[in-house]
């Protein structure tokens, strides 16, 4: 039994130096984001991302990888070291947040993998939805095929392998259901 080979060739050799290229342009907008005050990058990530919806908020030293796949709802919070991983190669994947959502420091969201049954490890995609009133605390990790329900809650630290039930809470690695959340008579969604 061979062993496949790993792809070679000028195909690869410019898919790579066209990668490096746009790696290092968006590094240097990144840069410059960071320099910039709150009200300027907002209109910035608003002709960037393919959307972002009125009163959001993008912390500092939030990274967006293929920001035209990532789409961002109304008075979103994300907090500061938040990464985003598109895919670009591997399908239409998106990555969808919904309205009124909080993302706790340093959660990453992933819409992209690799097939991991090949050696060349090809790009693999699965969009990632995340529902309205929805609260990821600091540090979760939410993979590619995702959704979680409108009011649920990722606590932190979590790995979110598979969807989360609407106002349900999650925690663990994976993520798993703790119990459903409860709101206050008061509160009206």
């Amino acid at each position: 039994m061979s062993t496949p080979l790993l792809p070679t060739g000028s195909n690869v050799v410019f898919k790579r130096s066209l990668f490096g290229t746009y790696s290092f342009i968006e590094n240097l907008l990144r840069i410059f984001l960071e320099l910039l005050p709150h009200p300027l990058r907002y209109w910035i990530f608003k002709a960037l991302l393919a959307q972002l919806g009125s009163d959001s908020m993008i912390d500092y030293q939030t990274y967006f990888r293929y920001p035209w796949k990532i789409s961002i709802g109304n008075g979103v919070w994300i907090n500061r070291g938040c990464e985003f991983y598109g895919s670009m190669l591997g399908g239409n994947a998106q990555i969808t947040i919904g309205d009124h959502c909080a993302l706790g420091p340093r959660v990453r969201v992933l819409s992209a993998t690799h097939n991991y049954h090949r050696l060349d490890l090809p790009d693999e995609a699965a969009s990632v939805t995340i529902g309205h009133h929805v609260w990821v605390g600091a540090g979760a990790t939410i993979l590619p095929g995702v959704t979680i329900g409108d009011g649920a809650v990722v606590a932190a630290g979590s790995v979110v392998t598979r969807d989360v039930a609407p106002f349900s809470i999650v925690a663990g690695n994976p993520a798993r259901f703790l119990k459903s959340r409860e709101l206050d008579d008061e509160c009206a969604i």
